[in-house]
């Protein structure tokens, strides 16, 4: 074990520069969400598309856009977006999500609903290849304290790093 952090760490200082152009730049996936609503207002299974952009292997920001199929309520759509920060090896990495969310939720007799706020969030992401990482994480949806609205959010997904 010893020798293989030495190993890694002489790598790390001889392609330094070389890790900062590997690890920068957009990227684009899907997650599979499990939405669960406080109030007992619902849970949904909601698809999202992702897109974002690495500024360099540690901050970068990204937007999240998803939709979940019928219910009473139905949470029509999301979107979002967010400043992450992410600490990653040639194996998985970590990362923290925060920014805000607009959520729309629709009822049996048509009226719409619109919350809005904070939305934070970690997950992990595990390398498949040189350009393809699966990933899974937990976050705050959103949280509205005006209509006392709480949605946490479960995903796992992929992205495609160019």
């Amino acid at each position: 074990m010893k020798s293989l952090v030495a190993a890694v760490l002489s790598l790390a200082a001889v392609s330094a520069f070389a890790d900062i152009e590997s690890n920068s730049g957009f990227y684009v996936g899907g997650n599979v969400v499990e939405v669960e609503a406080n109030r007992n207002l619902g849970n949904w299974t909601a698809i999202e598309a992702v897109g974002g952009y690495k500024l360099n292997p540690y901050v970068g920001g990204e937007v999240r856009v998803g939709a979940a199929g019928e219910g009473s309520p139905n949470l029509d759509a999301y979107s979002a977006a967010y400043y992450r920060v992410e600490s990653a090896n040639d194996v998985a990495k970590a990362y923290l999500l925060v920014g805000y969310a607009v959520t729309t939720f629709s009822g049996d007799d048509d009226n719409s609903s619109d919350y809005q706020g904070l939305s934070y969030g970690g997950g992990a992401g595990f390398v498949i290849n040189r350009r393809i990482n699966f990933n899974v994480e937990l976050r705050q949806l959103v949280k509205d304290n005006d209509d006392d609205i709480d949605l946490m959010a479960l995903s796992a997904g992929i992205d495609f790093r160019f």
